[in-house]
Formats: C-alpha cells, structure tokens, sequence
C-alpha cells in the first residue's frame, strides 16, 4: 500500500513540476495579468495592402486630407496614422488605426506576426487591397501571379474568426483610358485562386514554394506542416467546387476608384464597416 501510495505522489509531483516549467516558460504571471503589456498596435485598424505603385500610400494620405503628389514613393516601412471614422458624420466619429504595409513584403512569418498578434484579428475591422487596374498591370503575368499568391495566404489568416475579415478590393486608377473593368478584375483574380487551389490540393506531398515566405528557415518539416495547413483550410472552403468570394465567411467588394482624384466610394466603404460592422 505504501509502495502505490509514493507512486501516486511520485506522479504527481511529477505532474506539478512540469506545469510549473511550463508556466515560466508562458511569461509566468505576466502572460495572464490583465495588466499585460500590449503592442501598441493592439486597436481597432484597418490594413492597406496591395503591390508595389497601386496607390496604398496615396490612399492612406489621401484619408488623412494631406497632400498626395503622383511621385509617391513605395514605402519601406509601414506608415502608421489614425483617421476618424465615419468620414460622413464627424460629430460621432472616433479614431481608428490605417496602416500602409510595404507592397514588397517577403517574410510572411512578420505579416502574420502583425495580425495575429500585435493588431489581432478581433481589432481588424476590414482590409484594403489596393488593386492597379492598367491593363499593363492585370495582363502582366508576373503581377497578377503576386497578387493571388498573397491573397492565397491572407485569406487564411483573415478567415480564421467564424465572421472573416470584410474585404475591399480597391480597384485603383479607373479613370485611366486603358484601366480593365472592375467585373472583369474580379473574375479574373477568382478564376486564378481557383487555378492556384485545385494546383495546391492536387499536389499532396509537394511544397510548391508558395507559402514559404519566411517559414523557410524553421525547416522543411514545418514548412511542409504550414502548406498542409493551407491545403486543409482551402478544402473547407471550397469542397468539390470552384472557388468563388462569396465562400468566404468575410464580405469581399470590389469597388473603382482613383487614390489621386476620387475616393468617395472607398470612404463609403470605411464608413458603413465602422457604423454597421
């Protein structure tokens, strides 16, 4: 009897180290505090994405009633502001965070890093993906493969709360003679995640490099893990269909505009999220 009763306290002991490694190594009290300390991105914002020259940064002065000259130059660094929303009715408006994230991101490790948790995705009240709608730019191989890729990646990050994150598609620069219709735009980019989709769950096994941006230094094995993770998410939304936005749990909008000239129908955008989230 006293032999089952020192294993007993043996286990336990055991037991009560471990979760007791455990907790220091969590940040102890710190990581439960109320007190803890936040980022100090950690409130409501809305994301500008979008590639290189399609007007993010434009549109992020643009918002703030500054001065936006047709030589901006792409940032290097996030640009950080508040703006008070809704743009409509300043008399109830509050401040929310914008921030204008680099086109030329390379480390999706640091991208998912800001969302998840220094904004967190309970406090990101909508993105902004800045589309150049030249036909230059939409026909060009090479730019709209980057544009699907990272938005392959976004939406399984945003689509991770049971409402998803509200997206605009900013269709940048309509004005222009030789911009493609929005419609058009739309169902193009849909066609191609869907091409992208059926690629990736149809190559079980393989890593195609398409999401190993910044995973690739944590080892083949957890890069592998990563993509099946993708995969696994991107059959939930899809099944045995096509890919379509409106499968997303987020609402996704496709609305033209010009960063330079006219952003009404974006301001719109921002009011209605903030008044009817």
């Amino acid at each position: 009897m006293d032999a089952v009763l020192i294993g007993l306290l043996t286990v336990l002991l055991g037991t009560v180290l471990i979760v007791a490694i455990f907790f220091i190594q969590s940040g102890g009290l710190r990581a439960i505090s109320p007190n803890a300390k936040k980022s100090p991105l950690y409130q409501p914002t809305f994301l500008i994405l979008g590639a290189n020259n399609s007007g993010k940064t434009s549109l992020f002065y643009k918002l703030q009633d500054k001065e936006v000259t047709t030589t901006t130059v792409s940032s290097m660094e996030p640009n950080i502001d508040k703006v008070n929303l809704p743009i409509a009715n300043p008399a109830i408006a509050k401040p929310f965070q914008i921030i204008d994230y680099p086109g030329h991101l390379k480390l999706q490790k640091v991208f998912e890093r800001l969302i998840l948790d220094e904004i967190t995705l309970k406090n990101l009240k909508g993105v902004i993906y800045m589309i150049d709608s030249s036909s230059m730019n939409i026909n060009d191989d090479a730019s709209l493969e980057r544009i699907v890729k990272f938005l392959y990646n976004l939406f399984s990050i945003t689509e991770r709360i049971p409402t998803g994150v509200d997206f605009l598609m900013a269709v940048n620069k309509t004005d222009l003679f030789d911009s493609v219709p929005v419609h058009k735009i739309r169902d193009k980019l849909e066609a191609e995640i869907n091409k992208l989709i059926r690629h990736e769950i149809g190559n079980v096994g393989k890593t195609s490099g398409i999401d190993d941006g910044g995973h690739g230094d944590d080892g083949d094995d957890d890069n592998g893990h990563h993509s099946e993770n993708l995969r696994a998410f991107w059959m939930s939304v899809v099944g045995s269909g096509d890919f379509r936005f409106e499968k997303l749990e987020g609402n996704v909008d496709f609305i033209g505009g010009s960063a330079l000239k006219n952003i009404g129908q974006w301001e719109n955008w921002l009011d209605e999220k903030v008044v009817n989230p």
